[in-house]
């Protein structure tokens, strides 16, 4: 066997962990950076829950959060997301939860830089194809079970991407990635599609004489992919997760009325419209040129597939970037070849080789992980972050001097998960961000009421007032914007007593009605 030309030198750190460190750093520079991935109106619905778990013992089978559906049954496939996150506050509060965050998101992308750098690529396409990625994951950068969806997703591409047939220790790791994946979040799925289609395609290719089978073996992988479908069993729900999942995918419409389910917008250009534009360019450009690398099937399916995808939901793009990152660097490399200084070329291909032998990158993340949580818990950034930049501490202070006028308040899906976390434990909201757990009815009725759609005389079955009366809400808590706060104030029954830049409150004098909903006592605690 001949010698390889550079010798390895595996402790050699990849320009990958550098980026990996200053993302990292990332949350050291400002309160912005810091906060900005708790603004998510999920994160407070994610903390909250993470807390009745570890107070219980249990992972939730009713609703803890509202009091218009409590005690009805709830499917909360992210418990996994949830402990761990509560884990990680109990033991260092926001500021570990947040060097969590940030270290799954910088992992995700080191995921990305490893895939390209392994695959052979120059440092040129590597780089640039990574600093795509990083703008386009960036888009739902926050405390959400999606970090984990992103980082697997990557692993997924990479595994499939550098093996011609599995290794061993692949038959041991992924299954261990799916079974956790399966109490994480629902984006397993979108990974057992990816192999499913790339094996697809990969038999489009033997079929048509692309690849023989020596080359593109098939039944090891569907030998894996099936074992990794079977690993998502593993969860308190068995099999029926997996109808929740398909259910979760294909039938919710009121999810086209939260902005990361929109389409990309083409117009006025967004990251995710410009990731999807910066990929078709690349490809089609590439065409253009003589040398220009033929698509296999295997390759060209799954991207095809998430590309569509993406054109309806700009949140699938951040997938779509992750599944092409191989077969659209390949192009890059074309396009960008050239003669230029071949003596530095000649040099940065000899650093290449030495930071594709190197293995320490993985190690030397998880000490900065550590060293970094260890340091952010201990600086003014980490003790004052704010889950949530719809509830502010003086609105917090508004609404625990009046307890007894918020037993039935009717929020909205920007500021429930920010009440949960800050009025905890008592406080129940009227709707939070889980449409899939109050449906497309209700869901399109509470939205209706908040624009004020539906006038009383104007012919319309159902109006915002019919379904306010409905809720017997005995105060509001409103975003500033909503229609519904002009149509409040020509009510004489509700009355404006609270305002600042980011909500309105309203109390309502009418009595409550005797039926209304009594909160159950809480047995718990509430965490420092």
């Amino acid at each position: 066997m001949a010698e390889p030309e550079i010798e390895p030198i595996w402790w050699l750190p990849t320009f990958g962990f550098f980026l990996f460190l200053f993302l990292g750093l990332w949350m050291f520079f400002s309160p912005e950076a810091a906060n900005s991935i708790f603004e998510d109106p999920g994160v407070g619905r994610h903390l909250r829950t993470a807390e009745v778990i570890l107070e219980t013992g249990l992972v939730p089978r009713t609703d803890p959060l509202s009091y218009t559906h409590a005690g009805e049954p709830w499917f909360d496939f992210e418990w996994g997301f949830e402990t761990t996150i509560g884990e990680l506050y109990r033991l260092g509060g926001l500021a570990l939860v947040c060097a969590f965050g940030y270290g799954l998101f910088a992992s995700a992308v080191l995921g990305v830089y490893r895939t390209l750098l392994q695959s052979g690529f120059s440092l040129t396409v590597v780089l640039l194809y990574t600093g795509l990625a990083f703008l386009t994951l960036h888009l739902h950068f926050a405390v959400r079970p999606l970090l984990f969806t992103y980082l697997f997703m990557a692993l997924v591409v990479e595994v499939w991407n550098q093996r011609t047939v599995p290794l061993k220790r692949d038959w041991i790791i992924l299954p261990i990635v799916f079974a956790a994946w399966a109490n994480l979040h629902a984006g397993w799925l979108a990974a057992l599609l990816f192999l499913g289609l790339a094996m697809f395609g990969r038999l489009i290719d033997r079929l048509t004489g692309q690849v023989d089978g020596d080359a593109a073996p098939l039944i090891p992988w569907i030998g894996l992919t099936l074992l990794c479908a079977l690993a998502t069993v593993l969860n308190p729900w068995g099999w029926t997760l997996h109808h929740h999942v398909v259910l979760l995918a294909t039938t919710y419409k009121s999810f086209a009325l939260w902005d990361e389910f929109l389409p990309p917008n083409f117009s006025t250009p967004t990251m995710s419209a410009l990731a999807i534009l910066f990929i078709v360019f690349v490809v089609f450009l590439t065409r253009a040129c003589k040398n220009a690398p033929r698509w296999r099937a295997e390759a060209l399916v799954p991207v095809l597939f998430f590309l569509f995808e993406g054109l309806k939901t700009q949140r699938h793009v951040l997938l779509l970037v992750i599944v092409a990152a191989v077969p659209v660097a390949r192009d890059l490399e074309v396009l960008l070849h050239g003669t230029w200084m071949p003596f530095v070329r000649e040099r940065l291909r000899d650093f290449q080789e030495q930071q594709r032998y190197s293995r320490i990158d993985a190690a030397l993340a998880l000490v900065v992980v550590l060293l970094f949580a260890c340091l952010f818990g201990h600086t003014p950034l980490g003790q004052n972050i704010q889950v949530g930049k719809s509830v502010t501490p003086q609105l917090v202070s508004f609404l625990q001097a009046h307890p007894d006028r918020f037993h039935r308040p009717l929020t909205t899906t920007a500021n429930a998960g920010p009440l949960l976390w800050n009025m905890r434990p008592a406080f129940r909201v009227s709707m939070d961000d889980r449409g899939d757990f109050y449906g497309d009815p209700a869901v399109f009725a509470f939205v209706d009421m908040d624009m004020g759609k539906g006038i009383a005389g104007s012919g319309e079955k159902t109006t915002w007032r019919t379904t306010l009366d409905q809720g017997n809400y005995d105060s509001a808590i409103l975003d500033p914007y909503l229609p519904l706060n002009q149509l409040l104030h020509l009510q004489p029954d509700w009355h404006e007593v609270y305002r600042d830049d980011h909500a309105v409150v309203y109390w309502r004098d009418i009595p409550p009605h005797p039926f209304f909903f009594e909160r159950p006592p809480f047995n718990g605690h509430r965490w420092p």
